[in-house]
């Protein structure tokens, strides 16, 4: 069986098979059972058409992880079979999400902390029998049942040809372009789209983990679109700590307290950027006002805003 966890925060679990692609049809001009979609594999057939699956009937077929991939703009879902000798050895499902930003998030939530990642699309990874990757809107998700020598990189090359059927663009969300470069952890980033650290009042995190000064870290950035929406977090979680009888330092722009949730996560300290709210776990004071200063000139230079 293969676990989809990757016992970081704010993951979830499931067993789900995988992708295929449907948004490039309207532009090409094919129907989504053409097999256009769909790259020939030797020794392989297509099983019949494609599957589609909208947000009404999804849970047919991932039945209760759909809640989290509506969470992430899911929109559809295509779904291809390949067969050899009549038995499927191959199924390759693609979602295509509202935008980039939530293809990566819902892509974040199964990708393991320690993956053998592959350059395919924007980023992948490998497991036994499994690649997954994003590219632009699309979430692609690859299971081999077959027996194969060199399995990874025939998957490598597949996903390959895959991902240049694709339309959108390989890269990051800019979010995460703000935030500290140095002692970033590699493939920590990811985004949150709601319930960030379990409260329904935050949403919209841009997260990445961080080795500083020989201690594990964790920087966000809470980007709801507007400064209004940012403050209303900032206000919401200053209150929530406040309720919990916890005790919040207030300066200019910035709040710091113990989330209680989080305690061994250290001070978290808050500070308002004008229209996004950067939070830094267990760092010293000097530490975080220096990297509020990176990110806020980051902001300022970024064109156009987040």
């Amino acid at each position: 069986m293969i676990s989809w966890s990757d016992g970081g925060m704010n993951r979830i679990f499931f067993f789900v098979s995988v992708g295929a692609i449907f948004g490039l049809a309207m532009a090409c001009g094919m129907s989504e059972g053409d097999g256009g979609f769909f790259p020939p594999v030797d020794g392989l057939s297509t099983r019949g058409e494609a599957e589609l699956y909208d947000s009404e009937t999804l849970f047919e077929y991932i039945n209760g992880a759909a809640e989290s991939y509506l969470a992430y703009g899911f929109e559809e879902l295509t779904v291809q079979s390949y067969e050899e000798d009549g038995e499927v050895v191959l199924a390759v499902d693609v979602y295509r999400h509202r935008d980039g930003v939530h293809a990566f998030g819902i892509y974040c939530q199964e990708r393991p902390d320690e993956g053998r990642f592959v350059d395919v699309g924007t980023e992948g990874y490998y497991q036994s029998g499994v690649i997954n990757f994003f590219k632009g809107r699309y979430y692609v998700k690859m299971l081999n049942y077959r027996q194969l020598d060199d399995e990874r990189d025939e998957l490598v090359a597949l996903a390959g040809r895959i991902a240049a059927r694709l339309d959108g663009e390989i890269g990051f969300p800019r979010a995460l372009d703000l935030l500290p470069q140095n002692d970033r952890i590699p493939h920590s980033e990811r985004f949150i789209a709601r319930d960030f650290l379990g409260h329904e009042f935050l949403h919209s995190a841009f997260v990445a983990d961080y080795l500083i000064k020989g201690a594990r870290s964790q920087i966000f950035l809470l980007a709801p679109g507007n400064a209004a929406a940012g403050r209303e977090m900032l206000n919401a979680y200053k209150a929530y700590a406040e309720g919990k009888s916890e005790v919040v330092a207030s300066a200019e722009g910035t709040i710091s307290f113990v989330d209680p949730y989080y305690r061994s996560n250290g001070t978290l300290r808050l500070a308002d950027l004008d229209g996004a709210v950067l939070g830094i776990f267990g760092v010293d004071a000097d530490t975080f006002d220096s990297a509020t200063e990176e990110v806020r000139t980051a902001m300022e230079a970024t064109d156009p805003p987040l």
